[in-house]
């Protein structure tokens, strides 16, 4: 009878992280502005987990907030694929000089989380 009540709860302890961690994935949406360099134009982007814009594909790892003492912050997590190159890096908010991607065509920066 013990074992059947720790199957049950071990089921219901495990349906709920899986409830919780869904119910994380739908919420997390993401706002991203690209400059295109060659032509001057500005996109708006928003998604909550895979994105392709042109030859550009953007899957949503992470997204938090970030506070410390004084320093408020929204940064992203973020796989950026393109041909065969792939980067996995953090998009930050309000800190730009932080974002690490680096594109001949393309200036991505992060406008919501």
């Amino acid at each position: 009878m013990q074992s059947l009540w720790k199957k049950l709860l071990i089921i219901l302890f495990l349906n709920s992280i899986f409830i919780s961690q869904l119910q994380a994935t739908e919420t997390n949406n993401i706002k991203l502005l690209i400059l295109d360099k060659s032509s001057s134009s500005k996109y708006e982007l928003e998604f909550s987990n895979i994105y392709k814009f042109r030859n550009l594909s953007f899957e949503l790892v992470s997204c938090q907030k970030i506070e410390f003492d004084k320093y408020i912050d929204k940064a992203a997590l973020l796989k950026i694929t393109q041909n065969d190159k792939i980067f996995i890096g953090w998009f930050f908010k309000f800190t730009d000089e932080l974002n690490l991607y680096s594109n001949k065509i393309y200036e991505i920066s992060l406008t919501n989380c």
